[in-house]
């Protein structure tokens, strides 16, 4: 009952360690009492079930189901957290109870009263490792969700998944999980050479870390490689940037040399009386100048600048306008991040309302900061058939920035409209 007793308590708390770190691994809350709801069944199956396959199968359905409703996260960045949390369990528990042998044929076959607690050491011992290395792996290698060539660090891991989980079934079937004790001779069966066993063990462990190592380094290459087409795509978005508002300055000229002449005919037909032609010849002029020149205030003057002039040529092609934005005049994000978010927002929209009768077009960009957080959201109308889009150069470069601030980027596309969904974590300086 003593043994009993022991493990039903180890695997409750080994599966809390492996919910805990399932939150922490994707940056989640850990909530105590949803994950004992899982806890509970999972110990009881643990019990019944007859064999360390199934154990396996029905422990990885828990984690990856936890981790899709706890943590919110898809099903291919679960299974990841899941292989890579069970790889650990499996050698914890491989290295604890070859120890654990060891430790009960020399030392407690000669200390009657050590034998009495061997069980639950074990459970401590287990769970101790399990934890400390949970928590290594956790601070060395927190993986980036947001980024798909982590599948490359799950084709690695199942290998020693698999390796792990035939040593722990190989030797059930062989050694099973019955021990033979004579009072005089000690333990009679079974019989295993530990350091072997343990030395395999110790070795697997570290071929696991110099994986975890080598994806962490490649993981900082590819990280780079994407700084270094960011910088390059960034230097193309700067010259086209320069160019616009060479256009745009070319227009206020334009519009500076004809002010004298818009005067003078405004006064000739005030002088004549006709007011109302007056009244829509000033309307026109106004809605000519909002083309040329869009009144933007967000607050930060990078931004005013910047869509002043992205809006002023939107504008020009007859499209409807809304802009509600408040940006901090200071904050994490750069000049160019602006550029890259607004540049790259703006110019898909006026590219997608091209395609749509004049009647159609509309372009909205609100925007508001609470605390630390900046939500941002571009919509625009687009054709009614645009179900999907392949993304190019200019998502890429904004998922880049979302990432490099912890923030979400969501796309939505349906019923002729198309919008851009930004959450950003920023601070004031």
């Amino acid at each position: 009952m003593y043994a009993f007793l022991c493990g039903l308590g180890g695997n409750a708390v080994r599966f809390f360690i492996l919910l805990y770190f399932s939150s922490r691994l994707s940056y989640k809350t850990f909530n105590l009492s949803f994950a004992f709801m899982w806890v509970l069944p999972w110990v009881v199956l643990n019990e019944i079930l007859p064999s360390q396959l199934l154990v396996f199968l029905i422990g990885f359905l828990f984690l990856s189901l936890y981790g899709i409703f706890n943590s919110k996260i898809i099903w291919k960045h679960t299974i990841l957290i899941s292989v890579l949390l069970l790889s650990i369990v499996f050698w914890s528990n491989g290295v604890a109870g070859t120890i654990g042998y060891w430790f009960a044929k020399e030392i407690a076959s000669k200390y009657i009263l050590i034998l009495q607690f061997l069980d639950l050491g074990m459970v401590i011992f287990s769970c101790g490792l399990l934890y400390l290395s949970l928590l290594g792996i956790s601070k060395l290698f927190r993986p980036n969700l947001q980024y798909l060539y982590h599948q490359i660090l799950l084709i690695v891991t199942c290998p020693f998944l698999f390796i792990l989980l035939s040593e722990q079934v190989i030797t059930n079937v062989i050694y099973g999980d019955s021990i033979i004790w004579s009072p005089t001779g000690g333990l009679i069966y079974p019989q295993i050479q530990t350091a072997p066993i343990l030395i395999l063990q110790i070795l697997a462990g570290m071929t696991f870390l110099s994986i975890l190592l080598l994806f962490r380094r490649l993981e900082r290459t590819i990280s780079i490689e994407e700084e270094n087409k960011l910088l390059v795509h960034q230097l193309v978005e700067q010259a086209g940037y320069v160019r616009e508002i060479q256009n745009h300055e070319r227009q206020l000229c334009s519009l500076q040399h004809d002010i004298k002449n818009h005067f003078l005919l405004l006064q000739e037909l005030l002088s004549q009386q006709k007011v109302e032609e007056a009244t829509r010849y000033l309307a026109d002029l106004e809605k000519s100048s909002h083309k040329i020149d869009y009144p933007v205030r967000t607050g930060n003057a990078t931004v005013d600048v910047l869509l002043k002039s992205k809006l002023s040529m939107v504008a020009q092609k007859d499209v409807e306008i809304q802009c509600d934005l408040k940006t901090p005049a200071v904050s994490t994000i750069t000049d160019i991040e602006w550029c890259i978010i607004f540049g790259n927002a703006v110019d898909n929209a006026s590219q997608a309302v091209e395609a749509i009768p004049e009647d159609e077009r509309y372009l909205r960009i609100n925007g508001t900061q609470k605390g630390n957080f900046l939500y941002l959201r571009i919509e625009n109308s687009c054709l009614r058939s645009l179900s999907s889009i392949i993304e190019g150069v200019g998502l890429s470069n904004l998922r880049t920035v979302v990432k490099n601030h912890s923030g979400t980027l969501d796309i939505e596309i349906g019923g002729g409209k198309f919008s851009l969904d930004i959450l950003l974590l920023i601070s004031q300086q």
